[in-house]
């Protein structure tokens, strides 16, 4: 059941578009946008819930276990895992967020002479941003500590704004009607700026609490601020020149510069030139039958260098912070220390080096258009975070290190497959294959590990290696349980491994004990040395919209899929049963090994009476026991599953109203639709949604499930009015 959680959104939109002299054109669009979303926060996911048990036992009645806050009752036989009722929790610890944000882009163009245009826009983004969480008497954060903590809350605010500045010329001219030439010179100038506030506030009244409304006999536990902006200028010029509409090149040249660089390395020049070929405007082509057939061919070819600067602000100095240092039994004193990252003065753009050949195809008088792309993208000098040692007082810096190379294929293809006086149907598709290859990485380094999770949440840890592709997951390889033909049984009970049984990594295994893939050199023991067990990356991805029209009748329906990634399900891992009182994935059922014995109520010992309690025991789960409880903490490929799924993300229906009703109620157009978001997903992946990829850092670390919220299906009923 749901409670308190709701979320409420309103927009307003205006744009106009007028010509206000001759020559001289505005442009102007806005919108401003709030949102306020009211959750149980305090009681983060569907996970918690999941393992919170439906029944209490001999501990509670339903009446109780539904209208009882269950924590200290449940925590006291098992602290280790969230046991709060969550209906009680969410009702006691709340949380609100609401976001506001208004967005304007003006336009002005002027036609100074005949074929030379300025123009000047500007853009402005503000978002303020206020969240606050409260947990009150019934809540587990109150439990857990009702002296030093009690009831309790956060307060956060936030507000950044970002603008916008560019100015262009631009000059066209036409020569002996086939040589064309459009020239472009301009800059602009961005800069974002954000500030934060924050506190959390601790030992509320019991009586006369007002809550956030009043926090004057509150305790401030914990405050911080935090302000920063950057900049960015850049100067660019844009040449194209067409000849009889046949051969096309373009040149581009920028010069940016950031102020996230140090002095020196603030400003980067990135070229770049196209060519492009219609073959199909060639004097062979029209004269030929081929046209007929073929309506346009085109070759294209680009290489341009594109400069990144995705980095915190000001890594090229090392930040001096305030903290407090006890001195003579005293607190309050202030001092100055060093942040943990090293500044560094040499860090500078990261480059990308792209070549992109295509070819665009139209066929059947343009009712099918293909286009198809080759790329190659190699990605040097990469802006990394780089652990430094311990003994340097540091604990990273920012370096250039590393490169990389991305290269695929993507293919575009348009079609009107029915077309008559009143009904027609289109179909847009696309398919993406991408492949990346780590190049080099930091000097002395083939390897760089990066974790997602962490404790029992389900840990995974991701490789970058130099020669292989980004996204690999590493583990150990699951192989199921040892059973009991995997043993020999002496006189005494004493069980021994048969030759060929791969050896654990220390102990002598039972029968039910999970058994992993051997990894050392001879083949016949497991070591807990890592290999890849999976790769978060697809091996293509893609859409496909169908457009159907039938008089005033329109039918949209868009198709997402992707084929190939694996998905580390940590959901699944940290749902392992061995707390008490907790919920199990229901594949355990009673599919767990059994080892014991209900006739006697203690563990069986023999190999015989094992696998009569066991049958078919090679298709069973792990026991229930000590060894186990620790196996499953380890990343392991019984954690990974595919991702592939096909989505039915979009589907609208629409009426437009004919003429004749529109003449008499005085619009210009008149449409009705509804929409329906998020339809249906086919996939054999077992979590919640395969789309995703909770873990931080998700370029290097994709495909990584820790019990994100599903996508939710949303439905939209709209009106369009022209007048």
């Amino acid at each position: 059941m749901l409670q308190n959680f709701s979320e409420t959104r309103n927009s307003l939109r205006a744009n106009i578009n007028s010509e206000l002299y001759k020559g001289v054109r505005l442009d102007f669009s806005s919108m401003f946008t709030s949102n306020s979303v009211n959750g149980g926060g305090a009681y983060s996911g569907m996970k918690k819930i999941l393992l919170q048990p439906i029944t209490g036992g001999t501990l509670f009645n339903q009446d109780q276990l539904f209208n009882t806050q269950t924590f200290g009752d449940f925590s006291s036989l098992d602290s280790s895992f969230d046991t709060e009722n969550p209906y009680i929790e969410t009702a006691a610890s709340t949380s609100n967020r609401r976001v506001r944000t208004f967005l304007a882009n003006v336009g002005l163009e002027f036609d100074l002479m005949k074929g030379l245009t300025f123009r000047t826009a500007g853009s402005y983004n503000w978002t303020n941003s206020k969240s606050t969480s409260f947990s009150d008497k019934n809540s587990r954060a109150f439990l857990t500590d009702p002296v030093n903590t009690g009831i309790n809350g956060s307060i956060g605010n936030s507000e950044a704004y970002r603008y916008q500045i560019t100015n262009t010329l631009t000059y066209n001219k036409t020569f002996g009607e086939k040589h064309r030439i459009t020239a472009l010179i301009g800059n602009e100038i961005i800069y974002q700026e954000s500030e934060s506030s924050s506190m959390r506030l601790i030992k509320f009244p019991t009586i006369l609490n007002y809550g956030l409304d009043d926090i004057t006999n509150a305790t401030v536990a914990d405050k911080d601020a935090d302000k920063s902006s950057n900049s960015l200028i850049s100067y660019f010029g844009r040449i194209n020149y067409s000849y009889d509409n046949r051969y096309l090149v373009t040149g581009t040249i920028r010069r940016d510069g950031s102020s996230k660089f140090g002095p020196g390395n603030k400003f980067g020049v990135f070229p770049s030139a196209a060519f492009a070929w219609r073959t199909s405007e060639e004097g062979f082509w029209k004269n030929s039958k081929i046209e007929d057939y073929i309506n346009d061919l085109k070759f294209r070819f680009e290489y341009g260098i594109v400069g990144n600067n995705s980095i915190p602000n000001n890594v090229f100095r090392t930040n001096v912070v305030g903290t407090d240092y006890p001195s003579n039994n005293t607190v309050g004193n202030l001092a100055l220390v060093t942040s943990s990252v090293l500044g560094n003065l040499s860090v500078q753009w990261e480059e990308m080096k792209s070549t992109n050949i295509g070819v665009d195809l139209a066929l059947f008088n343009n009712r099918i258009k293909l286009t198809s792309e080759w790329y190659n993208n190699n990605v040097s000098g990469m802006l990394l975070e780089t652990v430094l040692p311990a003994s340097t007082g540091y604990k990273s810096n920012f370096e250039n290190v590393g490169s990389m190379v991305n290269r695929g294929m993507e293919f575009t293809l348009n079609s009107v497959n029915l077309k008559s006086e009143n009904f027609r149907w289109s179909t847009d598709a696309n398919i993406g294959f991408n492949k990346s290859k780590v190049l080099s990485l930091e000097e002395g380094r083939t390897s760089r590990p990066f974790a997602a999770g962490g404790n029992r949440a389900g840990t995974v840890t991701y490789y970058a290696t130099v020669g292989e592709e980004l996204g690999d997951m590493y583990g150990y390889v699951y192989q199921g349980i040892y059973t009991t033909d995997d043993f020999t049984q002496a006189g005494n009970g004493t069980l021994t491994l048969k030759p060929g049984v791969v050896k654990p990594a220390s102990g002598t295994p039972k029968p039910g004990d999970i058994k992993f893939a051997a990894d050392n050199e001879a083949g016949d023991q497991f070591t807990r040395k890592m290999v890849k067990i999976g790769n978060g990356t697809p091996d293509f991805i893609g859409g496909l919209s169908n457009n159907f029209s039938y008089k005033g009748f329109d039918l949209a329906v868009f198709l997402k899929f992707s084929v190939g990634g694996d998905v580390y399900n940590a959901t699944k891992h940290s749902m392992s049963p061995y707390a008490l009182f907790q919920n199990v994935p229901s594949e355990f059922g009673d599919n767990f090994y059994h080892v014991v014995d209900p006739n006697t109520g203690q563990a069986a010992t023999s190999l015989v009476r094992l696998k009569e309690l066991n049958p078919n025991e090679s298709d069973r789960l792990w026991s229930l026991g000590n060894t186990n409880s620790s196996y499953i903490t380890y990343p392991s490929s019984y954690y990974v599953e595919d991702g592939s799924y096909l989505r039915v993300s979009m589907v609208t229906l629409g009426y437009s109203f004919p003429k004749e009703f529109l003449s008499a109620v005085k619009l210009s157009n008149a449409r009705i639709y509804a929409t329906v978001n998020n339809l249906a997903t086919i996939t054999g992946y077992s979590g919640f949604d395969p789309e995703v990829s909770a873990a931080s850092g998700v370029t290097v670390t994709p495909g990584y499930d820790n019990s994100s919220f599903p996508r939710s299906r949303s439905y939209v009923l709209g009106i369009n009015l022209t007048f």
